[in-house]
């Protein structure tokens, strides 16, 4: 097993989420990961994570990062607007790279990216890690092993604590021209990815946004989604004040049956009901089971400590992100999820903002 050798661009909150998930990917024995070098402008925290991970090397300039000839991956948590600088960067060095999301501010810029990635013939994901939520993988199992008939309607809210302020914050997601926009794009591009992924293309989007904090990012969007073959998706997307925690609603309808998942840290769960049965609840022990096996392991065949790095409530979507994305690199195989998914999503949140400045549906083909 050849060793990831990564360098880490931003080692602020998500940056540090990162770094314990790799951590944990080593030590857990998963992957022969050594984190070699961090970067970031704000000096103390560089110096805090260098110290905490144990990591050799430290960069105040993001291109001395790239260029080290100690990092063969480079992952890059830096605020949105430093994206597009840093992706093309590693691209020019011919550099595997994972991006944090949002990609980019904005779905031409993200659509850039995206072909100086492809140009430079270098492997490239990021962060939509909804994507190995062990409930979400385990709907979309279902829905390709049962007769659900057609899909119907999708409702997804999303609801979170306005994050710059607390634990989890970054105070830059509160300013545009840093972060490209508030809930919709910073926090539901997750939601819309996921919209897409479960139902396919999203051929139209009507969107109403509000700013009721009277920040220059929106904290409430909702929007109607059509889908190819006509499914309908709605999502109601919020930033708010309140000390609860954060929490995602899904609901599933199709022909023959129905899917709900719960996403909140302790109280997490899926239930679901076919046409002619009775409703069945699976709980998380069912749905690791799914997540390991998208990803190509087997809790047998693996200590507690790897199985519990994958799937424990916490972190472990992005340890299960990193894994799958580290392998795909070794493997040679197209990341998923990739920049291609990344750009679909953003040309959906750039619709929606379209589609709330001039009340009108947006058609995106």
């Amino acid at each position: 097993m050849s060793t990831s050798r990564i360098g880490l661009i931003g080692t602020g909150n998500i940056g540090r989420t990162h770094l314990t998930s790799l951590a944990s990917l080593r030590h857990s024995g998963l992957l022969d990961v050594d984190i070699t070098a961090v970067c970031d402008i704000d000096e103390d925290a560089m110096q805090q994570a260098a110290e905490l991970f144990d990591v050799p090397v430290t960069f105040k300039d993001f291109k001395d990062l790239i260029a080290d000839e100690t990092v063969d991956i480079v992952y890059i948590c830096a605020p949105t607007n430093k994206h597009g600088s840093m992706v093309k960067a590693a691209a020019k060095a011919k550099k595997p790279l994972f991006c944090e999301k949002p990609l980019a501010r904005s779905w031409p810029q993200a659509s850039e990216l995206m072909g100086v990635t492809k140009d430079a013939g270098v492997s490239s994901g990021v962060g939509l890690v909804l994507r190995y939520d062990q409930f979400l993988l385990h709907a979309k199992k279902l829905m390709e092993t049962n007769d659900f008939g057609q899909p119907m309607l999708a409702h997804i809210r999303d609801d979170q604590r306005f994050p710059v302020d607390y634990v989890q914050y970054s105070k830059w997601r509160g300013t545009r021209s840093v972060a490209g926009g508030g809930t919709l794009i910073e926090h539901s591009i997750h939601d819309i990815d996921v919209l897409g992924w479960f139902f396919g293309t999203i051929e139209s989007v009507y969107a109403r946004i509000n700013y009721f904090a009277g920040k220059e990012v929106e904290d409430q969007a909702s929007l109607v989604l059509t889908h190819e073959g006509g499914a309908v998706s709605t999502l109601d997307s919020i930033w708010h004040w309140v000390e609860r925690p954060n929490e995602r609603m899904i609901e599933l309808f199709f022909e023959k049956g129905v899917i709900s998942i719960r996403l909140e840290s302790g109280k997490r769960v899926l239930d679901y009901q076919l046409q002619g049965a009775g409703p069945v609840r699976v709980w998380e022990e069912t749905a690791n089971l799914t997540l390991l096996e998208t990803l190509g392991v087997h809790s047998k065949n693996l200590p507690v400590e790897s199985v519990e790095t994958l799937t424990s409530v916490g972190a472990e979507r992005y340890a299960a992100l990193s894994y799958a994305f580290l392998k795909s690199v070794q493997s040679g195989t197209e990341p998923s999820p990739s920049f291609r998914d990344a750009v679909t999503a953003h040309k959906v949140v750039d619709a929606a903002y379209d589609s709330a400045s001039k009340n009108q549906c947006v058609d995106l083909l």
